[in-house]
């Protein structure tokens, strides 16, 4: 899975789960969708690859709706997706 899914099925999306990615560097990375548990330092291992805590899915959609919001124009799922991936590593 990459940002640009989680985007689009972000409406629909548990609260409390974490967006995790394989690859801080890497906006097209792979992306683990999870819940957090106490003590995984932000860091989740699944079927031999390591994933980096990127941001809460409940911060994820309170920032996409602040922002949308202040744009004249609907931003595309790909912009959308490329916003929260900066705000993500350089803001939250």
């Amino acid at each position: 899975m990459k940002l640009i899914d989680v985007i689009n099925r972000l409406e629909n999306a548990d609260e409390k789960l974490i967006i995790f990615q394989d690859n801080q560097e890497d906006f097209n990375s792979d992306i683990l969708l999870i819940f957090g548990e106490e003590g995984d330092q932000g860091i989740k291992e699944k079927d031999g690859k390591t994933y980096y805590y990127l941001i809460e899915v409940f911060l994820a959609k309170e920032f996409i709706k602040d922002w949308i919001a202040n744009l004249d124009y609907s931003p595309s799922t790909n912009e959308t997706a490329r916003r929260l991936y900066d705000y993500a590593l350089n803001d939250a």
